[in-house]
């Protein structure tokens, strides 16, 4: 005759599975983020390429913005390198703002709701500092510029702008730094910093991507000219 499991040996089992799911949870949550850390990456890198395609198509340009015109957003002038609106939603956007499926690009009411979890950074719009940033060429670092970051969700906007960033900022607008700025904490509110664990992925001028924490992409050279270290088009690379 089988002998039946005594109460303490039921709760010795359930102890030892409880035990196995505090350690193997924590584990599965990393590998997916781990995962949606990747596919961000290729996203990165993928909308990089399509923009030094539009720029060798465009004599060296950079695409626009959709300030002060929407239907100029960057990415519907990106799309036909890309072909795949997807590739504008990274796996670590949680808004709830993006346009119906059914709703196509030609809607008027497309441009209303949330274009890309990517945002382009003006200094290389061509709507500030007379364009001086608006070509690849212009760009001092490609390889040590970021182009596009991550931005908080729920936002509906195309770009982010690092000069107005700072202590003091390059051009001083109080209204814009204070809504772009967090002076307590020397950081900026206008990018998602933090998508993955201590920091996020970047695309940069010459195509290529990279993961990055905010000490690591942000810091100041004002003597050199450069305000917002690796948002600056004016950076060279040499960090000091």
């Amino acid at each position: 005759m089988r002998r039946a499991f005594t109460l303490i040996e039921l709760l010795v089992v359930i102890a030892i599975i409880a035990i196995l799911a505090a350690i193997l949870f924590p584990v599965f949550a990393q590998a997916k983020e781990a995962a949606k850390k990747t596919t961000d990456l290729s996203n990165c890198r993928q909308l990089g390429v399509a923009i030094m395609m539009y720029a060798n198509d465009f004599d060296d340009y950079f695409p626009l913005t959709n300030f002060p015109a929407p239907e100029n957003t960057w990415t519907n002038h990106v799309q036909p390198y890309i072909k795949n609106r997807a590739i504008y939603r990274s796996p670590a956007d949680n808004s709830s703002n993006w346009p119906p499926a059914n709703l196509t690009a030609t809607d008027p009411t497309f441009l209303t709701y949330r274009m890309t979890s990517y945002f382009l950074n003006a200094y290389m719009s061509g709507a500030q500092f007379g364009g001086k940033y608006a070509t690849i060429t212009s760009v001092a670092g490609p390889a040590s510029t970021i182009y596009l970051a991550p931005s908080p969700d729920n936002v509906v906007r195309d770009h982010f702008a690092p000069f107005f960033w700072g202590d003091p900022p390059e051009i001083p607008d109080a209204f814009m730094q204070n809504m772009t700025w967090d002076s307590a904490k020397q950081e900026t509110k206008a990018l998602k910093i933090r998508a993955f664990t201590g920091g996020a992925n970047y695309t940069y001028v010459d195509g290529h991507a990279k993961f990055g924490r905010w000490n690591q992409v942000w810091w100041r050279n004002i003597p050199a000219g450069v305000y917002a270290g690796n948002f600056d088009p004016r950076n060279e690379g040499n960090r000091p």
